[in-house]
């Protein structure tokens, strides 16, 4: 298993046929890592799958992280934008630091 996931536009979770209701396909458990989401609400993958996911994880006790940002698109990555959204990686870092990944304080 994965010490962690960062999972970036997340597609395929839920179900837009069925009111984005979370995949049964995709099981999440207390022993699923721990995750940190991105997603920019103009991505054309639904911003609802990022958070029925964000939704099943701490149901299961999941350590997760969650941030939506309402622009920023898809594809960004880790290439630098004018939108807010640039800013994740220090966001996962910090949080790396916070479930303890990282040694050390957050910066």
């Amino acid at each position: 298993r994965p010490d962690f996931a960062i999972i970036l536009y997340p597609g395929y979770l839920a179900n837009a046929e069925k009111n984005f209701e979370f995949s049964p396909d995709i099981p999440v458990a207390a022993s699923t890592p721990p995750a940190f989401l991105v997603q920019a609400e103009d991505d054309p993958v639904h911003v609802e799958n990022a958070v029925e996911y964000f939704m099943a994880l701490k149901k299961a006790g999941v350590p997760a992280e969650l941030h939506t940002y309402a622009q920023g698109g898809h594809g960004y990555g880790l290439r630098p934008t004018e939108k807010p959204v640039t800013k994740w990686p220090q966001l996962a870092s910090r949080w790396l630091h916070t479930i303890g990944v990282l040694p050390g304080v957050a910066e």
